[in-house]
């Protein structure tokens, strides 16, 4: 399965944004991508409600999934699957002392899975990362690939790395993150042991092919969900 991240910066509109989007899809279309992900707040902090059409109008004409984050209604940090959805809402909101985050943002309400082309995919943004739980849910639920949408800070890049190989690793799924390129962090593609694929620093497009008969038999050779003791440290 071969799927497309864009690397790009945060836009100050929706026609700006439109105009670098709509060539990434057509290449990621050309070169066999089937789904495209964006990185988290690709509009930034600012609503814009003709956003959700007209990435679905962009994913139906070019005949691929478009996977975006933008803030919704609410407010909500959401990651959204054009065309039809499902839609995910963040989480865990970004709230630290003295930098900007998600202030005022209403948290989602849980796992968001996506089933497409036979697969499950697990949805999840930026700061969701720190929150091993959120991906070990996804595994339970049968999730092979998690997308994250993210603009993590580039101060923070060796973190990011670090945490995005251990949610794939130890959950034996693909991890795909599309960061926003003004941060300074670069977008990954992890593969369910941990290794990384590829990464992406400057503007564009990062194609990535998913081999999954990989997947099936390494997680046949190292069953780690079936190996879980969970009589042996619940805490309730």
């Amino acid at each position: 399965m071969r799927l497309a991240l864009a690397h790009l910066g945060r836009q100050e509109s929706l026609p700006r944004l439109l105009k670098i989007l709509v060539p990434l899809v057509h290449q990621a279309r050309e070169e066999g991508a089937l789904a495209l992900l964006l990185p988290e707040l690709v509009l930034g902090r600012q609503e814009e409600e003709d956003l959700p059409q007209a990435l679905e109008a962009l994913a139906e004409e070019s005949r691929m999934r478009v996977v975006a984050g933008y803030l919704a209604q609410g407010p909500r940090n959401r990651l959204g699957v054009f065309p039809q959805g499902p839609f995910y809402d963040k989480v865990h909101p970004f709230l630290a002392l003295g930098e900007e985050g998600d202030e005022g943002v209403e948290p989602g309400e849980g796992p968001v899975v996506w089933e497409f082309q036979g697969q499950r995919f697990g949805l999840a943004l930026c700061y969701d990362l720190d929150f091993p739980e959120l991906f070990r849910s996804y595994a339970l639920m049968g999730a092979e690939v998690f997308l994250v949408g993210s603009a993590w800070p580039g101060e923070y890049q060796e973190l990011l790395a670090v945490l995005a190989r251990a949610r794939a690793a130890e959950n034996q799924a693909y991890l795909l993150l599309a960061n926003r390129a003004d941060t300074g962090s670069p977008s990954l593609a992890v593969a369910p042991d941990g290794r990384l694929l590829a990464s992406r620093r400057e503007e564009g497009l990062l194609v990535v092919d998913l081999d999954l008969g990989f997947l099936e038999e390494y997680r046949a050779r190292y069953p780690i969900l079936r190996h879980r003791r969970i009589e042996a440290y619940r805490l309730w």
